[in-house]
């Protein structure tokens, strides 16, 4: 019991964060380090189900707690689409994880694990509303509106980031908005505050989100075979479609890319077709030859993981499988924002 807060020790955390599939794979980064303060602590992660796969078999975890989404939005479908591919998913202690749960049955789920601490990473409504229903003691979240008295800590990051020199360095962007919520934690055996352990023990360009890697699903192994994709050449994958328009690149640009990466490399041209945009990135296969890859069909996280993980490059536009590619730790290449073409 490493890890105090308020003086107290905590022998197991929780960590919530209910989506997106981006902000779950970058959450890593607070496993990573609260294990590597304490080896013996008991970890936790709380997220939407069909954002589960991306945690399977993470060493870091010893059990995964699958919120059902019943939402409805202009992501809902695609994040839902996931969730019909999930399968097993193991901890990295091979634990099997109980079944997805709606609110009420998760709530009474968290209650039985009678966690000593939960870091909220999202704090929206449902999620502060949920962890404090879930009668966890201490709980650590952002300071939105009514929702901070939800929470029996708050933390904001301008204020982490005053007090502890280099925590932006160290930490930048997203990696930096996970880890300052772990400020109020004191590491006991050094007596160091959380901030000033990690300045301790982590350079920059250390900390990054960390998965681990899947064996190929049967879908992906199937389209492969269609696709007559040689095993003993290298794959480059090309994820082009987003949730949200306004991060896609133009189709004629990915053409573009296409034909030089065929004309100039040996590897393999594979292409995510994301879900509810099947259709839309057809044009690119026109540029692949036989035998050189294709366009595959929607697949399952679970098997986008296992073909990732078995990728030699990845070039993605901003969002959750170019997290997933940095998390396997692949080269991976990110395009943001659009590309206007007149």
């Amino acid at each position: 019991m490493s890890w105090t807060l308020d003086g107290r020790p905590l022998r197991s955390i929780l960590t919530s964060r209910l989506r997106y599939l981006g902000d779950v794979v970058m959450s890593t980064v607070v496993l990573q380090v609260l294990r590597e303060g304490d080896p013996e602590l008991q970890l936790g992660f709380l997220c939407e189900d069909a954002h589960a796969p991306v945690l399977a078999n993470h060493p870091a975890l010893d059990r995964v707690h699958r919120l059902l989404n019943k939402r409805n939005g202009a992501d809902a479908r695609a994040r839902q689409s996931s969730a019909n591919d999930i399968g097993p998913i193991t901890t990295g202690k091979d634990q099997e994880p109980p079944e997805a749960q709606g609110t009420l049955g998760m709530i009474q789920q968290l209650r039985q694990s009678r966690y000593d601490l939960v870091l909220d990473l999202f704090f929206n409504p449902r999620s502060a509303w949920l962890l404090r229903l879930a009668g966890i003691p201490n709980r650590i979240g952002g300071s939105r509106s009514w929702r901070r008295h939800l929470y029996s800590h708050t933390v904001l990051r301008q204020d982490v980031a005053q007090a502890s020199k280099g925590f932006n360095d160290l930490a930048p962007g997203g990696l930096g908005e996970h880890l300052c919520r772990l400020s109020p934690l004191v590491h006991q055996p050094s007596g160091l505050g959380f901030t000033d352990w990690l300045a301790d023990h982590y350079q920059m360009g250390q900390l990054r989100p960390r998965l681990a890697p899947c064996p190929v699903g049967s879908l992906a192994e199937r389209a492969l075979e269609q696709l007559a994709v040689d095993s003993k050449h290298p794959r480059f994958v090309l994820a082009p479609g987003a949730t949200w328009p306004s991060k896609e690149w133009p189709v004629q640009r990915w053409r573009q890319l296409v034909r030089i990466l065929v004309e100039r490399e040996t590897a393999s041209v594979l292409v995510l077709s994301p879900p509810g945009k099947q259709n839309q990135w057809d044009d690119l296969a026109k540029d692949i030859p036989q035998g050189r890859g294709g366009v595959l069909p929607v697949l399952g996280l679970g098997e986008i993981m296992g073909l990732l993980s078995k990728t030699a490059m990845l070039v993605s536009v901003d969002g959750g499988i170019m997290h997933t590619g940095v998390g396997l730790g692949i080269p991976t290449v990110g395009i943001f924002g659009p590309t206007r073409m007149d």
